[in-house]
């Protein structure tokens, strides 16, 4: 018997063999006690795969019901006919396989009384695996039976499993691909695979830029997780643990993803030339199967990456642009490019401080900066006047705006789009006297509003061509003067109740160059 069967002693998948001993449920369902007996003593010391068997009995095909609807790890049962009535056994099988919809668990039929239930009409109209005499199952012909119906079971749960990990695998793609950045789309996909495979929460996700220079490539983390959490603001190659480096260099070389016994190292090439690396970590050897997911849910996020990537790069160049501009315009206007940084951080912390979403807020942030472009078309004269401006000349500066929205509106960027309507709306005031539009409130866009407060405070507080920096006690009375009319209320609240983050933004991005003030005041 041990040499027939030898071969069962070795798994047929990884999976199996690393899981855990847990036994094979065996439900034996018969009327007669002496037939539960002798079944017992047959397989006592029995084992498949190395696990051993779990005897479960039921004296009725109503017993066996009630333990069906408390046990989905069944693996094969084995049914008599006749018990209670004549027909319990049929009866319990068209229960498992309709009712409970249960087609995983092997069903054998077992009978004492061939002639009440022809086998070729029940092998025909029930969905059982075998019909067997009891007189016919010697204690060999059932161990050779329970080695086949196992083997049949375990390999419609390795099915199972596989079906249900691709479905897991759409799935978390898809929840990734809603990702708007690199960082967020890194650790999406880590909760996504943590989710998938139970693997270690330690990953790091790397990017490798060529550098069009020095030929070489530079290595930079987007993303570190669990162990790796300290090196998420670190080169990649400064002081990664030498495992690691070592393996991303092997990954690089080969440009090939390789599975390490306590780690995957993914890798796909970028359209830059360049490639991504993805260091996961899992506790214990990942079985062939589960290695066949992890590859498939990673190829198909790696292009998700790449596009991510892309984009991200499209839109920091977008930003880069804004910022030229900008530093552009107030370079005519004798101001520095650390103003407009500080009015488009100053934008960020007001926005998210009155609760706007996140997309929003990210969006009044870049597009600020571009507040004051319709100044490109006011004559030098006016711009650099040290003294108050007469009518006619008030009367041209307060067109910027208009010239800021003709400059901005042909772009159907949401970016340009925002940026367009604060330049139009940022010398609008709370009590309707401001310009062009005269709007009051909340008619006026909440980008417009918030950007006019942060630029008038940094104003206040910069050295300008025709005044001193105002000291904070001054900004913040002129602040205080202006609630209710320049600007609006619940915004200047949120400023003064948050004022050291604003001060600190000074600090942060101090003026470059010195502007000596003239003599006389100006108003625009």
């Amino acid at each position: 018997m041990d040499l027939i069967f030898a071969d069962e002693e070795s798994p047929s998948t990884d999976s199996l063999k690393k899981a855990p001993k847990k036994p094979w449920c065996i439900l034996l369902v018969d009327d007669d006690a002496e037939v539960h007996a002798v079944t017992r003593l047959a397989l006592k010391g029995f084992e498949f795969q190395g696990s051993a068997l779990e005897l479960l009995s039921a004296h009725s095909g109503q017993a066996g019901r009630d333990i069906f609807n408390s046990r989905d790890d069944i693996a094969l049962a084995i049914v008599d006919v006749v018990m209670e009535t004549d027909h319990a056994g049929l009866d319990l099988v068209h229960y498992v396989r309709n009712t409970l919809e249960n087609h995983r668990t092997r069903l054998v039929m077992r009978t004492g009384q061939p002639g009440q239930a022809p086998e070729d009409r029940v092998i025909r109209e029930y969905d059982i695996d075998d019909y067997k005499e009891k007189t016919d199952l010697t204690i060999q012909k059932l161990r050779t039976l329970l080695y086949s119906k196992l083997r049949a079971y375990r390999d419609l749960c390795i099915i199972e499993y596989q079906r249900d990990g691709l479905a897991r695998v759409l799935g978390a793609t898809a929840m990734v691909q809603t990702a708007e950045s690199l960082t967020v789309f890194a650790s999406a996909v880590l909760d996504q695979l943590t989710s998938l495979l139970h693997l270690d929460r330690s990953a790091l996700y790397c990017i490798i830029l060529p550098n069009a220079d020095s030929g070489e490539h530079e290595t930079k983390t987007i993303a570190a997780t669990g162990d790796f959490v300290q090196y998420s603001t670190t080169p990649i190659c400064s002081n990664l643990p030498e495992i690691v480096s070592q393996r991303f260099k092997e990954v690089f070389d080969k440009k090939s993803g390789q599975h390490f016994d306590d780690a995957y190292v993914l890798y796909t090439h970028a359209k830059n030339g360049g490639g991504n690396l993805l260091y996961l970590k899992h506790a214990t050897e990942l079985g062939k199967m589960d290695q066949q997911l992890l590859e498939i849910y990673t190829q198909s996020v790696a292009i998700t990456f790449d596009n991510i990537n892309l984009q991200e790069d499209l839109r920091e160049t977008q930003k880069e642009l804004v910022y030229t501009l900008a530093d552009a315009v107030e370079a005519r206007t004798q101001k520095t490019g650390a103003h407009v940084k500080r009015v488009a951080l100053a934008c960020e912390i007001l926005a998210r401080l009155y609760g706007l979403p996140e997309a929003q807020t990210l969006l009044i942030k870049n597009a600020s900066p571009l507040h004051d472009i319709g100044k490109v078309a006011i004559p030098d004269a006016i711009l650099h006047k040290p003294g108050k401006l007469d009518a006619d000349e008030w009367g041209l500066m307060r067109q910027h705006a208009q010239f800021g929205l003709d400059i901005l509106k042909r772009s159907n960027r949401a970016l340009m789009k925002l940026a367009a309507e604060i330049a139009l709306s940022h010398h609008e005031r709370w009590d309707g006297s401001g310009y062009p539009n005269g709007l009051t409130g909340t008619a006026i866009p909440i980008s417009g509003r918030i950007t006019a407060l942060a630029d008038v405070f940094d104003s206040l507080g910069s050295r300008l061509s025709y005044k001193e920096p105002w000291s904070q006690e001054m900004v913040v009375q002129a602040l205080r003067e202006g609630s209710g009319q320049q600007f609006e209320p619940a915004l200047v609240d949120l400023l003064l109740a948050n004022l050291d983050a604003f001060t600190a933004l000074r600090l942060q991005f101090p003026d470059d160059i010195d502007t000596e003030p003239a003599s006389g005041t100006s108003s625009h």
